[in-house]
């Protein structure tokens, strides 16, 4: 019934389920539907719902209700093959999908993604313009390391002595969040209002 805690879960997962759903042949505004219809089966499971992390991690019930829900989608979509659609960019899921991507690795690279997404601006103001500008340009937009020496004026030591510390740093943070979201069940605990 806590409205603030039902969109900070809807704010965290939702993009992680548009993204596999994009990963998995959805088009962004079928990807969009997908979110909503997996946030309304959510929503009904949870008044139920009770965490228990020695059955497993909630995300990975979440994976099960998202695969689940877009093989039934998948399913429903061929059966209904007088549907027309969108110049080639809607297309049956099975028909767009990669074949060799691992749905499950998909779905771990978005949780990680959006776990990056989240502890970054938290460590921005922990570190000079300097360090930070080091640790973006080498980590982030994978610079070689004596270019960027060379344009923030620093020793090449420093630059990587810069993006260890913020590394070390985002890894502490990404451990808490994940803390968080998973072994507390605070992202499985919330009540949709």
């Amino acid at each position: 019934m806590d409205r603030e805690a039902w969109e900070s879960f809807v704010d965290l997962y939702g993009p992680i389920i548009f993204a596999f759903a994009r990963h998995r042949g959805c088009a962004a505004c079928d990807a969009a539907d997908v979110v909503q219809e997996v946030l309304t089966k959510v929503t009904r499971r949870m008044r139920t719902f009770e965490f228990d992390p020695a059955k497993g991690r909630f995300r990975t019930w979440l994976y099960t209700v998202v695969k689940t829900h877009l093989i039934d989608r998948s399913r429903r979509e061929s059966a209904r093959p007088h549907l027309v659609m969108d110049a080639g960019t809607d297309q049956i899921i099975n028909q767009r999908q990669d074949e060799s991507e691992d749905p499950n690795e998909i779905w771990e690279t978005e949780y990680r993604r959006q776990l990056l997404h989240r502890a970054l601006p938290t460590l921005r103001a922990q570190f000079s313009h300097k360090t930070w500008t080091a640790f973006r340009r080498t980590a982030l937009e994978d610079v070689d390391p004596a270019q960027v020496a060379s344009e923030l004026g620093m020793t090449l030591g420093s630059v990587y002595v810069a993006k260890s510390r913020v590394l070390a740093k985002l890894r502490e943070k990404i451990a808490l969040l994940e803390s968080e979201w998973e072994s507390t069940g605070k992202g499985a605990a919330v009540r949709p209002s």
